[in-house]
C-alpha cells in the first residue's frame, strides 16, 4: 500500500469514528460498498478525488485535512518577509496542562495559503511522538499572521467547529531561542470555560526535562504580574535556552 493512500485512509477512519458513523452507515452516505470504504480506510486502494470530496462533505471536514501527508517546503523570503523565525515547514509546541499534570506536545505544520496572504497552519495537539502526528488527540487548522516582533495564529478544531484556539507569541530575539506565547481557547473537563496557557514554540524538538517544565509552568513572577495588573502577562523565556 502507498504511504499517502494509507494516510488518507486513516484520516477518513478517524473522522468517521469521531462522527459516530459505522462503516455501513458511512458507505451508504457516499454511495460506496462497505468493502470499498474498508479498503479506502486501510489504504489498500487509492481513493479518487471526486470521492474524497464526497467524503469531506459527508463528514463536514475541510478537504485539506485529508491530504496533508507532506507539508510543502516553501521559500522563507517569499512567504515570510517580515518574520525570520517561522521560516520552515514545522515547529514544535509545548505547554503544561494542570488538569492532567503533564506536559503536552503538539506539532505545527506550515504551508503558503491559497490566497497568497498569511500562512496556513495544521496543528496536531497532544502527540505522543512527533514522528507520528496522526496519533494526536485533536487536529486544528487555521492561519498564521507573522509580523516583525509578534506572531498570531487562529485555529479551529476539525471535529468541533465551535472550538477555536488563539496563539499569540513574541518572536524570539535569537534564532535558537523558543518563542514564548499565550495559548487561549475553551477548556474542557473539569470545566467548560475560556482558558489561557503559557506555551513555548521551537524550531527543533526540545529536551523534555525539568528546565522545560519550569519554563512552561506559571511561576512567581507570572503570579505577581497577574495580581498587580489583573492580567496574565507572558514574558520571554529565561536566558537558560541560550546556553
Amino acid at each position: 500500500m502507498g504511504s499517502f493512500s494509507y494516510h488518507v485512509g486513516q484520516r477518513i477512519k478517524k473522522y468517521r469514528k469521531s462522527r459516530g458513523y459505522t462503516i455501513e452507515q458511512f458507505s451508504a452516505m457516499i454511495n460506496k460498498s462497505k468493502a470499498t470504504v474498508s479498503k479506502y480506510e486501510n489504504g489498500t486502494i487509492t481513493i479518487d478525488v471526486e470521492t474524497l470530496y464526497d467524503v469531506a462533505r459527508a463528514l463536514d471536514i475541510d478537504l485539506k485535512c485529508f491530504i496533508d501527508y507532506q507539508p510543502p517546503v516553501f521559500h522563507a523570503q517569499s512567504v515570510l518577509p517580515k518574520n525570520f523565525y517561522f521560516n520552515q515547514p514545522r515547529a514544535y509546541m509545548y505547554y503544561y496542562d494542570g488538569r492532567v499534570r503533564q506536559l503536552v506536545r503538539s506539532l505545527l505544520c506550515f504551508s503558503p495559503s491559497a490566497s497568497g496572504e498569511g500562512i496556513d497552519v495544521m496543528m496536531y495537539v497532544g502527540v505522543d511522538n512527533f514522528r507520528e502526528p496522526d496519533r494526536c488527540q485533536h487536529l486544528f487548522t487555521g492561519e498564521m499572521k507573522p509580523y516583525d516582533t509578534i506572531t498570531h495564529m487562529v485555529l479551529t478544531n476539525q471535529i468541533n467547529e465551535a472550538e477555536k484556539m488563539y496563539i499569540c507569541m513574541l518572536n524570539p530575539m535569537h534564532n535558537r531561542t523558543p518563542a514564548v506565547g499565550l495559548l487561549s481557547g475553551i477548556g474542557s473537563t473539569p470545566f467548560f470555560a475560556p482558558i489561557a496557557l503559557k506555551t513555548l514554540i521551537s524550531k527543533e524538538p526540545l529536551e523534555e526535562n525539568d528546565r522545560l517544565l519550569t519554563s512552561i509552568k506559571l511561576d512567581k513572577d507570572d503570579y505577581h504580574l497577574l495580581r498587580y495588573y489583573n492580567m496574565l502577562v507572558v514574558n520571554r523565556p529565561a536566558s537558560l535556552f541560550l546556553q
